[in-house]
């Protein structure tokens, strides 16, 4: 008798919600109203144009992993509504800008949980972060530099040390692709077992929030493709990094308290 490699499938969460999601659902809503209000908490420093990426997802792709697509509806419809109340960007105070793509973040993670089997968790996971090493040594950097030799870019010292990094990685076009086999190499070879679908979740979470705001802006509001896809390369990937390695121990201490299948 041949026995699968894969594990038993997940079981499928309903569409509606008992007690432990209702409160599941508001202490992942509470947080991220904490996020989007405590000055550092929703911004993190990180190597991208910006200097710093959001955490605000997070909480929407919790949800979703350990309660179902609509808790995660629910958790991304918190950050929706700071997005578009607290908005100092034109495009961010549309309804379906700032609504749409974060109501879908928990959905799609936890579909991508539910459906993806070990081994292509572990591929999307890998390659993803491969991409996003390869985007902070190849791209991203050129971006970064331009925005730092032009003051765009606040002086501190995380600025100044990828500043270092990116002006050697531009000086050497082989070493953003020798980093992306590296690290997608060993995501792979980390990610075994169940933090693989969790971590293929993160990324399909954070990358929908991603693309989705980026496509709605670039179709209502004229945002040149090329800008748009500078702005997913630089800041995209790298908060998809930041998911994985939030969500992934995460919900491996949720599973230990029984609030997550």
């Amino acid at each position: 008798m041949q026995v699968s490699p894969e594990v038993p499938p997940r079981p499928r969460r309903s569409l509606r919600l008992d007690a432990s999601h209702v409160t599941l659902v508001g202490v992942l809503g509470a947080v991220t109203a904490l996020l989007a209000t405590v000055p550092g908490l929703g911004f993190v420093p990180a190597p991208t144009p910006a200097g710093a990426a959001t955490t605000l997802h997070v909480p929407a792709i919790l949800a979703g992993i350990a309660r179902g697509p609509l808790a995660g509806a629910l958790v991304g419809a918190v950050f929706g509504f700071f997005s578009f109340t607290r908005a100092t960007l034109p495009f961010f105070k549309h309804p379906l800008i700032a609504f749409g793509p974060r109501i879908l973040i928990g959905v799609v993670a936890y579909y991508t949980f539910a459906l993806l089997g070990q081994r292509a968790s572990r591929a999307v996971a890998a390659v993803a972060v491969g991409a996003a090493a390869y985007a902070a040594l190849g791209p991203g950097a050129a971006a970064f530099e331009a925005a730092y030799a032009s003051g765009e870019v606040s002086r501190n010292a995380l600025a100044n040390a990828y500043h270092a990094v990116a002006a050697a990685a531009l000086a050497r076009p082989w070493l953003a692709p020798l980093a992306a086999a590296l690290v997608a190499g060993t995501a792979w070879a980390v990610l075994r077992g169940e933090a693989a679908p969790v971590a293929a979740a993160a990324v399909a979470g954070s990358l929908t929030n991603t693309v989705g705001v980026l496509a709605l802006i670039v179709a209502l509001f004229d945002l040149p493709p090329g800008a748009a896809v500078l702005v997913g390369v630089t800041h995209g990937l790298p908060e998809a990094v930041l998911a994985v390695l939030v969500v992934v121990p995460t919900v491996r201490a949720l599973r230990a308290a029984g609030l997550a299948g």
